[in-house]
């Protein structure tokens, strides 16, 4: 294949992918890094037609190779900039360092003319851009244990490819009798790169954004944790020996609404929520049903066991405390907690746990009833109900 070839598939490469930055950009919002991209894609094509012209633009040739490489070089520093801000979902100052190299090389070509050694500069622009590249890859492949979305393995193995290539291109004219692959195949196969990371790029913010709709779509939006239908959805389809539901339901919740409004009795819920959340273990299933009511499933538990997570929750929120109109307001919950057993459905023991919870609202609310294979309760007294009987 000709020079001039590969230098108008080099130029169309990063030509589409400033268009596709720019229009997603456009359409998803400011999303960090893309706008950064489309402007480092649209250096580096400039660069490459810079490249590829003759004397018809009126410039002579120590200009255009000059602006060719500063405009180059400045492109993947811009490039390494944008992939930064990309990982992290953010704009920051602090990630706008990798520009320093590209710079000080433009600024050592306008004091010497080392940059008219064909050979040298190829070399060092290659070189540039094979250190950018690594760092951007490293970022994009770290972050991966902070964003676990497939698209960063396939963005970041494509950097990595394209690394390698620019290594490759840099070996290929430092040494040219030892090359393990010429210098021109090393540049057209990184053609392929730079359409495979604006590819993966594209598709890392198409998977975050189904990501946000389907965090949308079971979160409970007032709250801020799951909903009734990440809750189901998350249940295994069948139980076992230690597997249990705890169903939680706030008490007295209408009053609160009734006597602040339902503004209040939001800020009720939200605390609630939050409460529970703090005390539950990370593999426990956790959502509001709806209303004041929520729901646990959990695995590995005795009835002991069980019986009392679902008191150190209901002991946890009555120690909140809140303040309307002047007035203190600490809410409670009653809890009702059901454990499978041979024959039941996972419906069985959540109806199980709901008529323990239907007892411990008619045996005074502010305790925790275990449903037993009896069809009796066994339960908890709040200490300032029991030392209220005593007395």
């Amino acid at each position: 294949m000709d020079l001039a070839t590969v230098l108008l598939l080099h130029k169309s490469s990063f030509i589409v992918g400033a268009i596709c930055f720019f229009y997603v950009r456009w359409r998803s919002g400011a999303t960090p890094g893309l706008g950064v991209l489309a402007g480092s894609f649209s250096l580096l094509a400039i660069a490459s037609t810079l490249a590829g012209l003759d004397e018809s633009l009126h410039m002579s040739g120590d200009a255009r190779t000059f602006w060719s490489f500063s405009l180059g070089a400045n492109g993947y520093g811009l490039m390494a900039v944008g992939l930064f801000g990309l990982s992290r979902r953010q704009n920051s100052l602090r990630d706008w360092w990798p520009l320093l190299l590209p710079v000080v090389l433009t600024l050592s070509a306008v004091k010497t003319p080392w940059y008219l050694n064909n050979g040298l500069r190829a070399s060092v622009f290659n070189g540039s851009a094979a250190v950018l590249l690594a760092l951007s890859g490293f970022v994009i492949a770290r972050d991966f244990f902070h964003e676990r979305l497939t698209a960063r393995l396939g963005l970041s193995a494509s950097i990595w490819v394209a690394t390698s290539l620019s290594v490759l291109v840099v070996v290929g004219f430092v040494f040219p009798n030892d090359a393990p692959l010429p210098p021109r195949y090393a540049f057209f196969l990184l053609i392929i790169c730079h359409f495979a990371v604006a590819l993966f790029v594209l598709v890392l913010v198409q998977e975050r954004a189904e990501e946000k709709l389907t965090r949308l779509a079971n979160t409970d939006m007032l709250t801020g944790i799951p909903n009734r239908q990440h809750f189901f959805n998350s249940l295994p389809k069948s139980l076992g020996p230690g597997d249990a539901f705890v169903l939680i339901d706030i008490d007295f919740f209408k009053r609160v609404n009734d006597m602040y409004g339902h503004d209040k009795g939001d800020v009720v819920l939200i605390n609630v929520a939050r409460t529970i959340a703090q005390n539950v273990p990370p593999s426990c299933v956790f959502g509001r049903l709806g209303g004041e009511e929520f729901s646990l499933f959990l695995r590995g538990q005795t009835q002991s066991s069980a019986f009392a997570l679902a008191e150190r929750i209901r002991e946890a929120v009555s120690a909140v405390s809140l303040v309307f109109e002047g007035n203190q307001v600490t809410p409670s919950v009653s809890a009702g907690v059901a454990l499978w057993e041979a024959g039941l459905t996972d419906q069985d023991v959540q109806k199980r746990a709901d008529q323990a919870l239907y007892i411990a609202k008619n045996n005074g609310r502010n305790r925790v009833e275990l449903f037993s294979s009896a069809g009796l309760t066994s339960s908890f007294l709040a200490p300032e109900l029991a030392q209220a009987r005593a007395g």
